[in-house]
């Protein structure tokens, strides 16, 4: 079941984090003896809810757990649940087995892509580890689209979750199959700081390439990443792939556009070579033409003397 489209707007992703304070900020007021309105949990779970901390905090987990059980079994939605769970955080061990039983009621509401973002983000904070696995599996295996999993890595960055952000790049990386998609993908990972996923991008779509002409064209695209070995490594390589002088002419040029002077020299002894070498050829080819040519006239020649002396052309001298 698809839990989300790509392209979300600004609005959405404010009210995930908005939502994401308000559950992981614990209000002074949820913890004072009055009541507070904008919970979203009732006057009754509220007053139950400050009679399990209280025991919580005089170290009662036996006396606090069967409340807050309790308490959670009339929770009817995620934001009751996420209430509920602001209650249990300071009160360390003995509350350890309520945030367990909380955060794996709140990942079963969990309906939306943003509430398993929420989910994993608080039991993360809680130390609810598993629970915080399930919520990112579930978030990588419902993306399934280059689209979906961008916006995930997205939204992911926004609240912090940097490594569910790297799980669905490192995904969304096998299902690229063109030049044009990889270097999209290249710029992504860079504006979110994953580094390590530009630069496989940019080398394999470098050692794919076997054309000079096509190296030089993807350079022109992946200049902007300001990636100064990998633009390196492809002149390199284009170098060793040239087989023209255009090939040779190309490469000087890009060498000269990024100041590297080894490269440029380079290519331009080479690129001179061939073009003496191919104008060597061509006057070897074009002796060699001439050579042939005088030698079929001379053949010619011998040929037509030898048929007027065979039928007796008086018109030959005699050498008498």
């Amino acid at each position: 079941m698809s839990v989300f489209r790509g392209g979300t707007s600004k609005r959405t992703s404010g009210a995930i984090s908005l939502m994401v304070l308000w559950c992981l900020a614990i209000p002074q007021a949820a913890l004072a003896d009055k009541v507070d309105p904008d919970s979203p949990l009732t006057t009754d779970q509220q007053r139950q809810l400050r009679k399990a901390a209280g025991y919580a905090k005089k170290g009662r987990g036996d006396k606090a757990g069967p409340l807050f059980n309790d308490i959670l079994a009339t929770c009817t939605d995620l934001p009751k649940c996420m209430a509920v769970a602001t209650y249990t955080e300071q009160y360390g061990h003995s509350t350890v087995d309520a945030r367990k039983a909380i955060m794996q009621k709140a990942i079963e509401m969990c309906r939306t892509h943003e509430d398993y973002i929420l989910v994993a983000m608080a039991s993360r904070k809680y130390e609810c580890y598993e629970v915080t696995r399930q919520a990112i599996q579930h978030l990588i295996s419902v993306s399934q689209t280059i689209d979906q999993l961008t916006d995930l890595a997205r939204k992911a960055i926004e609240v912090s979750l940097t490594d569910v952000a790297h799980l669905a790049m490192e995904k969304e990386y096998s299902l690229v199959k063109t030049v044009p998609e990889a270097v999209e993908y290249a710029n992504q990972t860079g504006l979110m700081g994953f580094v390590d996923l530009q630069r496989k991008c940019v080398k394999e779509l470098i050692d794919d390439e076997p054309s000079t002409h096509q190296l030089c064209l993807i350079l022109r695209r992946i200049e902007p990443f300001k990636i100064k070995d990998m633009n390196r490594y492809l002149l390199k390589k284009a170098l060793d792939q040239a087989g023209s002088t255009e090939d040779f002419s190309e490469i000087w040029e890009a060498a000269r556009r990024l100041n590297q002077k080894d490269i440029f020299d380079l290519a331009a002894f080479r690129g001179k070579k061939m073009m003496l070498m191919k104008r060597i050829r061509g006057d070897r080819q074009a002796h060699t033409e001439r050579v042939e040519e005088w030698k079929q006239g001379q053949d010619s020649s011998q040929q037509q003397i030898k048929n007027q002396m065979g039928t007796g052309d008086s018109s030959l001298p005699s050498g008498f």
